[in-house]
């Protein structure tokens, strides 16, 4: 099937037309996005965000177009953006040192730290920390909650994506 073909069948809402393309361009995409962010974790959650960009935006799709350009042009713009996060917030360089081991400032943090994360699940729908639970506690893989929910294997993996920034961002703010 040609790139075409999938791409007005995503427009109508069909998430396996979704897999075919991931599984057709994810693979240069990321190589894309590893040229432009320099590195390779940030170019696939850079990647994974435009694929789910592009499914909760499908319906605005031109299947005339191709769909490499429209991919790539949404893998730039995520990572520009990332870029300009990191500009505004630089990494600091080298790793910090860390606490003494049992001293009361690290078991504050550790407590304090393991506390937010209760709270942040806790905030989550029941539907979000049912798929997170079954991932990240259970083991479960992603084509076989995608079974057990009813939804796609893209889909769970799209939610799952979010889910986890969602956390990292709640996790940040306190920072």
């Amino acid at each position: 099937m040609e790139d075409r073909d999938l791409t007005a069948s995503l427009k109508a809402g069909n998430a396996g037309a979704l897999e075919k393309l991931i599984e057709r361009w994810r693979v240069r995409a990321e190589t894309y996005a590893n040229g432009i962010l320099r590195d390779p974790h940030a170019a696939q959650d850079a990647v994974q965000e435009a694929f789910a960009r592009i499914w909760a935006l499908r319906t605005g799709l031109d299947e005339r177009l191709g769909f490499s350009p429209y991919l790539f042009t949404v893998v730039r713009r995520i990572c520009v953006d990332e870029l300009r996060r990191r500009k505004r917030r630089p990494d600091l360089p080298g790793d910090l040192p860390d606490l003494p081991a049992g001293s009361a400032e690290a078991d504050f943090i550790r407590r304090w730290e393991r506390l937010r994360r209760m709270e942040l699940l806790a905030a989550l729908d029941e539907a979000d920390r049912k798929l997170l639970l079954a991932f990240a506690l259970e083991g479960k893989p992603t084509k076989q909650i995608a079974g057990e929910t009813g939804m796609s294997d893209v889909q769970v993996r799209v939610r799952l994506h979010r889910i986890r920034r969602k956390l990292k961002k709640g996790m940040n703010d306190d920072a």
